[in-house]
C-alpha cells in the first residue's frame, strides 16, 4: 500500500538542554561545549542529567547516587569526586557557583538558566573509545619532546612525563597519543587526577572512565580483568 512511508529506524527523537556554552544529549550520553565534545566520565555525566532534569530543584545526595551507581552502595565522597569532576569540566566555582550549587547536608541544585529542544538524532557509529580532551594549544617547538616520549610509549608499558608546572607535560602527551591512537584497537582513555585528593579513589575514576559496572569493594580486580587482553593506552 503506498501512503505514509515507515519510521527510519535508524533515527530516534532526543532532547538538548542547552546552559551557557554547553548542550546535553541526555539520550546519547553526550556533553558538547561550543560544538565540541567534552570529555567527562558517566558517572559524572548522569549526576549532570539528573540535576539538569530538576533544574532549579533541590536533588538530594540519595537520588543522585542512585542515578549514578544504580543498584549498588557507595560512599558520599564518591559523590563528592564527581561533582568535583562536574564544576571542573563546567569551569564553576564553588564559592559563586553558576551552575551547580551546594545545599549543606541536603544535595545538590542546577541553578543556570536553561532551554530544552527536540532533536533527532542519529545512530551512533562502533569505534574504538577515546575520551582525549580537544587540545586548544598548539604544540610549537616541542617535536623532539614527542619523539622522544613516542619512543618510550613504543618500548615501554608505563611512562611518566614530569616537569615544572605549565611546561607543556599534558601537551606532549596528548599529543602522543593522538599519534598512536591507530596502534591500539581497543582504544585510548584519558583520566584527569587533578580533582582527586584521596587516592583510593582512583582505580573507581578509571573504572568509570572505561564506564564498566560499579563493584560494592575495591574494583581494582575487574580493571585488571577488563584491560588484561586489551590493547589500549591509557
Amino acid at each position: 500500500m503506498q501512503g505514509q512511508a515507515p519510521p527510519n529506524p535508524t533515527l530516534a527523537a532526543d532532547e538538548a538542554t542547552a546552559f551557557g556554552s554547553f548542550v546535553l544529549y541526555a539520550g546519547r550520553h553526550l556533553l558538547l561545549k561550543d560544538g565540541e565534545p567534552v570529555t567527562i566520565g558517566s558517572r559524572a555525566l548522569e549526576v549532570l542529567i539528573t540535576l539538569t532534569g530538576r533544574s532549579g530543584e533541590l536533588a538530594t545526595k540519595d537520588e543522585l547516587i542512585a542515578s549514578a551507581w544504580p543498584n549498588t552502595t557507595v560512599e558520599e565522597s564518591n559523590l563528592r569526586v564527581q561533582i568535583a569532576l562536574l564544576r571542573r569540566v563546567l569551569g564553576d566555582n564553588q564559592a559563586a557557583p553558576r551552575y551547580i550549587a551546594a545545599v549543606p547536608s541536603r544535595g545538590y541544585r542546577f541553578v543556570a538558566p536553561l532551554t530544552r529542544s527536540r532533536v533527532e538524532n542519529e545512530p551512533e557509529t562502533t569505534t574504538a573509545p577515546n575520551n582525549l580532551p580537544r587540545q586548544l594549544i598548539q604544540a610549537i617547538g616541542r617535536d623532539e619532546a614527542i619523539k622522544f616520549v613516542e619512543g618510550r610509549f613504543k618500548r615501554l608499558r608505563m611512562v611518566t612525563i614530569v616537569g615544572p608546572g605549565g611546561i607543556g607535560k599534558t601537551t606532549v602527551g596528548l599529543r602522543v597519543a593522538e599519534q598512536l591512537s591507530s596502534s591500539h584497537k581497543h582504544g585510548l582513555c584519558f583520566v584527569d587526577l587533578a580533582p582527586i585528593t584521596n587516592p583510593q579513589l582512583v582505580p573507581s575514576v578509571l573504572a568509570s572512565q572505561l564506564r564498566l559496572p560499579e563493584t560494592s569493594g575495591d574494583p581494582t580486580a575487574t580493571l585488571i580483568g577488563y584491560l588484561r587482553e586489551k590493547q589500549m593506552l591509557l
